[in-house]
């Protein structure tokens, strides 16, 4: 009996040791991370005497695991988006950098300018009012090119730290199933603990799902399907080169054995810091970036077009008061072709230039497709127009240039003008007289007309049209204008030559008189005012001497509220697709704003969420210093009792050798 007794009192005191040991490590890694508070069970002994075997287990709830991850996964997403997105939000809230500003203080320079349009001290402020400008589109485009260089820093840092976690998981992947699953073999709990640990880190970096192997290895997934950790301690590794943009880091997957071999990774599911910096540069940084970009080319070219119309302050039809650069596409690596394509701006077509990038594909001799990309760069539904080198597309007159080699069928190419334009634009002139405030041509009546007519809006449309082939002069003038009776009106050239009749118009409304005499080609055009009368004349010529006019000035003003900004790639025919200078800005603005105060709020829900989950796991897998201290008294009582048992058995066997003797 008193053996009995010895056996049991040992397997107890045995029993409450080793509780006391897991209950004491629970409390000694109370501050580790991602320590996993640790049970100790065991199974009574055969035959009723004593404790059985022990075994000592995490605490762990899987779901509650997995939520944790992918919560983690969401706020580590959100709070990289928010942070990037801060930035520009700042950039724009700082009045001091504003293109809008800038854009007012142009326009309102140019209003005094065209209050005394021969005063040069006027002109000059204009020039320095746009150099202004200028030095603004360079400077947002300057910071934000410079948040594309820290994105490229930091998605470097994160997805060398992600292989680091993948190639760490991998390794204790292989030191765990060493152990086998053998019921004579303890799990290695630090082991299992430490892969825990490394795949919640990785989570932060990236969304991704975790599977059970039958050897006891966990089996890593990206969100976007891809394996990271396979079994047997084969992983794969991230990198991050771009294509064509080398300076435009992505994420693609490769083997750890052939680096050579890669694919590609859906950037949009991709989740966790990775994916947080990816979705702010494909979401708010490129567009704004694009729309900083196509307001400079739509104001820059609405300019040089309209300071063209007029005439300088050396007498001079007007030059560029902007250059806009030439672009270049960006090819592919799998091009087999040598050919090179360069687009510039095609003077006028700036409003038709949607804020965003360009697929170009070489699909036969001397003609491509151009295709208008999302902000994801897949191609929009509908844009894909074809065209023959030399011809206007989406405002940009595109050459495909053979000087380098030829092209291959199936050559394609990233075309980004707008990624770079608010940094190429600068002024074409610092000369005051270079900007063309008075109209080219001023028309006359002759002062014995029997009639009231005048000449009312005298509208310059095209300044490379045979009469302005020499500047300074309106060649074939100067032209006289006839009333011949009847609503109808005959052109005359210099030498008294017809040049053809209006024919019949409406009754007081004498609009267009050159278009509707067939002489639309001239690039000039006029109306006439009141009542003429047969006989009456008129004549239009060059405006020589004409420095204090001012009505291309005034033209130029009002390209502050023209509509030149074009709001989509693709819309319908009854679609409002157009907005003016100030409106552009103001929607790009009110764009970063509405982007940055969504995610804060989306960043605020996940932290509210992942508060949750991290009170569920700690629930489970988390230490509770008031648990542990109660069971640290319990397993002391029971070490004592079960002490109190041997003593007995020491008691009894004594008074049975003593009955003996």
């Amino acid at each position: 009996m008193s053996d009995n007794l010895l056996t049991i009192g040992t397997s107890g005191v045995l029993a409450s040791n080793g509780l006391l040991n897991t209950t004491s490590n629970n409390i000694s890694n109370l501050n580790t991370k991602g320590y996993v508070r640790q049970s100790t069970e065991y199974e009574s002994s055969i035959l009723g005497l004593g404790v059985g075997r022990g075994t000592t287990s995490r605490m762990v709830n899987e779901f509650a695991l997995k939520q944790l991850r992918r919560d983690t996964s969401n706020v580590a997403f959100y709070e990289q988006y928010l942070a990037e997105a801060g930035r520009v939000d700042t950039l724009f809230a700082n009045n001091a950098n504003s293109v809008g500003t800038g854009m007012t203080d142009l326009f309102k320079q140019l209003q005094t300018a065209n209050n005394d349009p021969a005063n040069n001290s006027s002109r000059s402020l204009v020039l320095g009012s746009a150099q202004t400008l200028i030095n603004k589109f360079n400077t947002q485009a300057n910071l934000l090119r410079d948040q594309q260089a820290y994105i490229n820093e930091q998605l470097s840092v994160y997805v060398s730290d992600a292989n680091s976690m993948v190639t760490s998981i991998a390794q204790l992947n292989k030191e765990i199933a060493g152990y086998g699953l053998s019921i004579n073999t303890p799990p290695p709990l630090d082991l299992l603990d430490k892969r825990d640990e490394a795949i919640r880190k990785l989570a932060e970096l990236a969304d991704i799902q975790v599977l059970d192997a039958d050897n006891g290895e966990k089996l890593v997934f990206l969100s976007t399907g891809q394996s990271v950790v396979l079994e047997q301690g084969k992983f794969n590794l991230l990198s991050a080169d771009g294509d064509p943009e080398i300076s435009r880091k992505i994420v693609k997957m490769q083997l750890d054995f052939n680096t050579k071999v890669t694919a590609e990774i859906d950037s949009n599911k991709l989740g966790g810091k990775i994916g947080g910096l990816l979705e702010f540069r494909s979401q708010i940084l490129e567009p704004t970036l694009n729309k900083i970009g196509q307001l400079a080319l739509g104001l820059g070219d609405s300019f040089n077009v309209q300071n063209k119309l007029g005439m300088d302050g050396n007498g001079l039809l007007g030059k560029d008061l902007f250059t806009l650069g030439v672009y270049s596409g960006m090819p592919y690596r799998q091009n087999t072709g040598s050919g090179q394509v360069l687009a510039t701006v095609e003077p006028g077509e700036g409003k038709n230039i949607p804020p965003n990038d360009f697929l170009i594909e070489f699909v036969a001799p001397n003609q491509f497709t151009m295709s208008a990309l999302d902000e994801r760069g897949a191609v929009i539904a509908g844009s894909a127009v074809t065209q023959v080198t030399g011809t206007v597309a989406y405002g940009f007159e595109i050459n495909m240039d053979t000087s380098t080699g030829a092209f291959a069928a199936g050559d394609k190419f990233l075309f980004k003008p707008l990624s770079v334009a608010a940094n190429e634009i600068a002024l074409a002139t610092t000369r005051p007289e270079d900007l063309a405030l008075a109209s080219p041509v001023r028309g006359d009546f002759t002062l014995n007309n029997l009639g009231n007519a005048r000449f009312g809006d005298i509208k310059v449309t095209d300044t490379t049209a045979p009469p302005f082939a020499t500047s300074g002069v309106l060649t074939g003038g100067p032209f006289t204008v006839r009333y011949l009776g009847g609503n109808d009106f005959e052109i005359f050239d210099g030498t008294n030559t017809s040049l053809g009749t209006t024919g019949a118009m409406a009754g007081g409304l004498y609009n267009n008189v050159m278009a509707a005499a067939g002489l639309g080609t001239y690039g000039f055009d006029f109306n006439i005012t009141g009542v003429p009368k047969p006989g009456d004349t008129f004549t239009i010529d060059y405006n020589t001497s004409g420095f204090k006019d001012n009505r291309n000035g005034l033209a130029l003003s009002s390209l502050q509220t023209a509509d030149l900004i074009r709001k989509n790639a693709v819309s319908t025919a009854a679609a409002d697709n157009s907005s003016s200078l100030t409106e552009a800005y103001g929607d790009v603005v009110s764009f970063v704003g509405q982007k940055t105060a969504q995610i804060r709020i989306a960043s605020e829900s996940a932290k509210s969420v992942l508060a949750q989950s991290e009170a569920w796991y700690e629930s489970v897998s988390g230490v509770n210093l008031d648990e542990e201290a109660a069971n640290l008294i319990r397993f002391q009582q029971s070490y004592a009792a079960a002490a109190k048992i041997i003593a007995t058995s020491q008691t009894i066997f004594d008074t049975l050798l003593q009955a003996a003797r």
